[in-house]
């Protein structure tokens, strides 16, 4: 893995997170997927137990990250007579919820606090800062989640936990490199060919490999590259005409035919939709 790739990737897909709750939690609480967002629950003492919808239930004796990277009805449930305390967070992608950690992470991450390297700092700092009441509080939380989240990623890819989709790509001797520089200049004209040169490897090779570590076409890729550079250009106010050639496309109806594909409605449909959240 090529040594910022992953700052790279965390950068295109828009990745924060905004905290709504620190300190003692009991009896239940559910989180619902139609709210559009992903969930960082932080167990720093106490047990409950997980629910989610569709995967079993998960015992948490011990302090614990669950980190549940896309949408997903869950339930925290804290005994009775018990309290936990917990810090909780919504995780949000400027490039939408289809984007390379929610395609590449199981549907919850389960990590114990002592798994993860040098995260005392971290959590000192967190909670820390959760217990009093300063100027920039809730910034200051926020960014340590990010911190939190970043912490996790490394630690999935450490851990073998992605064995398909760009994470994995990632860490793959031949692929990292063409993937970065995709990610970084997705506007290129790019081509099977000059990916595989990239990677050094035969156009037929390539594209057996791309397939089977990222589970797309190479094609594929790019243009989900290309839309969810998009989206975040769109979100900042770019008009639609100006977005088209910064994503790489030659014209606005190339653009917005690509972004209906992928999306299922126009880049100023889908727009309108995200200032009426």
């Amino acid at each position: 893995m090529t040594s910022d790739s992953i700052s790279r990737l965390l950068d295109h897909i828009g990745l924060r997170a905004a905290t709504f709750h620190a300190g003692a939690l009991c009896g239940l609480h559910d989180f619902d997927a139609d709210d559009g967002v992903g969930h960082l629950h932080v167990i720093r003492s106490g047990t409950l137990r997980a629910r989610q919808t569709g995967y079993p239930g998960i015992e948490v004796s011990e302090p614990t990250l669950l980190f549940y990277p896309r949408p997903l009805n869950h339930r925290l449930d804290v005994a009775p007579d018990a309290v936990a305390d917990v810090l909780c967070a919504s995780v949000r992608y400027d490039a939408g919820t289809e984007n390379p950690i929610t395609q590449s992470f199981p549907s919850v991450v389960v990590i114990p606090f002592r798994a993860l390297k040098r995260i005392d700092l971290t959590l000192s700092a967190l909670f820390a800062e959760a217990g009093e009441d300063n100027p920039g509080r809730q910034v200051m939380l926020d960014r340590l989640c990010d911190i939190l989240l970043i912490q996790i990623v490394r630690f999935a890819i450490e851990q073998g936990l992605v064995q398909q989709g760009v994470l994995a790509g990632l860490a793959h001797s031949r692929l990292a490199k063409v993937l970065v520089d995709m990610l970084d200049a997705p506007r290129l004209p790019w081509t099977v060919n000059s990916m595989a040169a990239c990677s050094h490897l035969s156009r037929n090779a390539f594209t057996q490999e791309f397939r089977r570590v990222l589970g797309a076409t190479p094609a594929e890729f790019l243009t989900g590259v290309r839309i969810a550079l998009a989206q975040r250009l769109l979100r900042k106010g770019r008009p639609v005409a100006l977005v088209a050639d910064e994503v790489g496309y030659n014209s606005q109806p190339a653009f917005s035919r690509a972004f209906i594909r992928e999306l299922g409605v126009s880049p100023s449909a889908w727009l309108r939709a995200q200032t009426c959240e």
